[in-house]
């Protein structure tokens, strides 16, 4: 059989899909040549089974276990000429500085009885993400707060019942 004109003779193929089917180690050795980060927020890095397209175009399959969660820098692919990073993207959340153990309690019972994850700084911030239920409680409470965009990584999880 004969080929068209003007067609070609070999289709330019789609780059494969990289499955991840778990998080890496560190690998060993020096900086890879090329370092590609997928920017996710926190919903989103709580989801273990989604595609991703890195910064650089490259497309991935996440199929991790059920219950992963990724975290800022968690590595999903390496091979000799990248590394394929998680990177937690800056979104709004509550920066909210009780001024004394009372407010911090009031904050932390209120934040569990929502089933809201926290992050809780050495300082004794709490960073929240931004909603305006929440913005009104504090207020009507009078709890300082601030509305910011930071990456959320909650050190403090809420669970259902």
């Amino acid at each position: 059989m004969a080929e068209e004109p003007n067609t070609p003779s070999t289709a330019a193929k789609d780059p494969p899909v990289i499955t991840v089917l778990q998080l890496l180690d560190e690998p060993p050795g020096g900086i890879p040549l090329s370092l590609e980060v997928v920017t996710l927020t926190w919903h989103d890095r709580q989801r273990s089974r989604q595609r991703l397209v890195s910064d650089r175009g490259t497309e991935l399959r996440l199929m991790l276990p059920r219950g992963t969660h990724l975290r800022d820098g968690d590595l999903l692919y390496a091979d000799a000429q990248r590394q394929i990073r998680v990177k937690a993207q800056a979104e709004p959340v509550l920066l909210i500085q009780p001024e004394n153990v009372m407010q911090m309690g009031q904050v932390l019972h209120q934040m569990g009885n929502w089933h809201r994850p926290a992050q809780i700084s050495p300082q004794g911030q709490i960073l929240l993400l931004a909603d305006d239920p929440l913005r009104d409680w504090l207020a009507h409470m009078g709890i300082p707060f601030q509305s910011v965009l930071h990456a959320f990584e909650p050190n403090l999880l809420a669970h259902s019942h």
